[in-house]
């Protein structure tokens, strides 16, 4: 019995991670004061410091802009950042992008570990997400 509780770890970790590294859940869009429906979605709300097959170190930040028709809007300025306090521990690549299809995308990666709150601002709206980044799991389903 006591030679399968560390298997079992593993396998109840491994089945936490994949329910939260799955896409998110659609984001309801937020109306700017141009009429312009935004939104902001992640490929992925856990990644892992180091490299570990099979398990995210980087997250996509997608955000998403529409007309009041549902029309994609192209050529809008969207700027992206993370919290002031994980500036120095963090990067979004890249920081600045313009729409297309509506859509712009920045890529996020970290260096240490913790929650790390992300921002995409376009025209007077920002809309917020959290990305926690956890160190790489113990083969042995154990702490770290």
């Amino acid at each position: 019995m006591v030679r399968s509780i560390p298997p079992i770890c593993l396998c109840c970790m491994l089945l936490w991670v994949s329910t939260a590294c799955g896409p998110q859940q659609y984001e309801i869009p937020v109306q700017s004061e141009h009429g312009y429906r935004v939104s902001l979605h992640l490929s992925d709300t856990l990644i892992w410091l180091g490299s570990v097959q099979g398990f995210p170190q980087t997250a996509v930040l997608v955000v998403r802009v529409r007309d009041a028709q549902g029309q994609p809007v192209d050529g809008l300025t969207v700027l992206f950042s993370v919290a002031p306090d994980w500036t120095q521990n963090a990067a979004l690549t890249p920081a600045e992008a313009l729409t297309r299809q509506g859509e712009a995308r920045a890529i996020f990666q970290a260096n240490t570990t913790g929650v790390v709150h992300v921002m995409a601002r376009v025209d007077n709206v920002t809309r917020e997400a959290t990305i926690t980044v956890n160190s790489r799991p113990s083969p042995t389903g154990g702490g770290e």
